[in-house]
């Protein structure tokens, strides 16, 4: 897994250059599921989410809660293979709160996270604290009240220090060194690398990869959809994105697919290690995001909102003993466990509100037609307001005042903001009331009565 990691870098060539050739390779072998909805554009909801195959409003998690003031005895995935005799090591970001913590839920035979790092920076004499330039305030919605925040900006930065100490290189490091280990049981590796994340602190073999000069924006770079509802404005990742402008986010897209490639490469290095030791064939990977980027689309920079580029992520299961097959129906986050658990055969007494898509991996069958949510609820504090759901070719977006309405067939980069267009009120109401209806059957708090008609 990577963490804020765009969709379309899937795919995507910058002049000469490949953005995620290995992500591409196992894309077009295995099962590729084009669009995926994370269940939250926030690390710690949509990981929690992610391992527990419950929605941020069942878990509890609806913050970036590092602390885990919020969080809840839900069982992860890491729990559930542990059990089913599965040795289990997660090396990476730790973003996963869930009571007692996921450090000390299980045994594992191998761990290495945020503060791992951290450690081993320290002792090497590298500074991880971002550069001053890479931070900038803003003024937040935190708990009814704007307060001031900082945040990481689209500022790139050169990592001056030798590559093998970069922290996802660092933790591919250990992973292969799991890898390694000679063992009887099965083995479940959860591999989390930082990167595309900000701050854009790029290693210098990287930085120049791809050329400012070769990069198109996108049309969307700066300009909020047509009819696009006031409180956006006052978005975080609205502030953030009126800081750039379109020079500075040429560099910020340079720097995003840099990263991106990073990481491609480290997973390069494990697939590698998988095929030399003769385990390529036996092991199911699984490959995905926790969210998206929005790098200035709709004028907002990192996550935080609704749009594609913020809640839309890859999704890749490769299994050597399957056919290959690729899908275009939306399919949620919250099908990942369960599809895993039915891959591997294992059974569970614990109850998801996602569908397995195992035969969509095994014998290539498309995913059926289902509506898809996602919330969100501020970031650190609780703030601005956004429920969606994704039904076949449409998304809607309530904030417990106005709202969104795409066509996404007709309209994919999302500029024309239908709501309360009269031509689509029978659709905006009935997207309005399956929204409502699977929130208050998840315990949302916010109010649905006050859609403009």
């Amino acid at each position: 897994m990577t963490d804020q990691q765009r969709f379309d870098t899937l795919g995507t060539v910058v002049g000469s250059e490949t953005v995620t050739p290995t992500w591409n390779l196992l894309a077009s072998q295995g099962t590729y599921f084009e669009r995926s909805y994370t269940s939250c554009p926030l690390c710690v909801p949509a990981r929690t989410s992610l391992a527990t195959g419950k929605n941020p409003l069942k878990t509890g998690m609806l913050l970036n809660d590092l602390d885990g003031k919020l969080a809840k005895n839900h069982k992860t995935l890491h729990h559930m293979l542990h059990e089913a005799g599965y040795e289990v090591a997660h090396i990476g970001v730790n973003h996963i709160s869930i009571n007692p913590s996921l450090a000390t839920s299980i045994p594992f035979s191998a761990w290495e996270d945020d503060q791992s790092y951290e450690n081993y920076a320290k002792n090497e004499g590298i500074s991880i604290k971002p550069h001053e330039t890479q931070r900038s305030e803003i003024l937040e919605l935190c708990d009814g009240v704007y307060e001031s925040r900082m945040y990481s900006n689209a500022q790139v930065s050169l990592y001056s220090h030798n590559l093998s100490h970069f922290k996802d290189v660092w933790f591919t490091d250990k992973a292969i060194d799991f890898l390694s280990e000679q063992r009887e049981k099965p083995f479940a590796l959860f591999v989390c690398l930082w990167a595309p994340h900000p701050p854009l602190v790029v290693p210098k073999s990287y930085l120049n990869l791809f050329p400012i000069d070769a990069i198109t924006l996108p049309e969307t770079v700066g300009i909020p959809p047509k009819t696009a509802p006031k409180s956006r404005e006052k978005g975080a990742s609205n502030q953030l994105g009126s800081l750039a402008d379109k020079t500075k986010w040429k560099e910020a897209w340079a720097a995003h697919y840099a990263l991106c490639r990073l990481c491609d490469d480290q997973l390069s290095r494990i697939v590698s290690h998988l095929q030399n030791t003769g385990l390529f064939d036996d092991t199911l990977m699984v490959l995905t995001v926790d969210h998206g980027e929005q790098l200035g689309e709709h004028g907002n920079y990192q996550k935080m909102e609704m749009y594609e580029s913020a809640v839309r992520v890859p999704v890749v299961i490769h299994d050597s003993k399957a056919p290959a097959s690729s899908h275009n129906e939306a399919i949620s986050h919250l099908d990942i466990v369960p599809t895993i658990l039915d891959l591997l055969n294992i059974s569970t007494s614990s109850n998801f509100e996602g569908a397995s898509l195992a035969s969509c991996v095994l014998e290539g069958t498309e995913p059926k037609s289902k509506p898809i949510f996602s919330v969100y609820n501020g970031n650190h504090a609780f703030g601005d307001i956004r429920r969606m759901i994704v039904y076949k070719n449409f998304k809607y977006v309530f904030d417990g005042e106005e709202g969104e309405l795409f066509d996404l067939a007709n309209d994919p980069k999302e500029i024309t903001n239908l709501y309360a267009n009269p031509l689509y009120h029978k659709k905006q109401q009935l997207l309005h009331q399956m929204l409502k209806t699977w929130a208050v059957s998840q315990g949302d708090w916010i109010q649905y009565e006050k859609e403009i008609q």
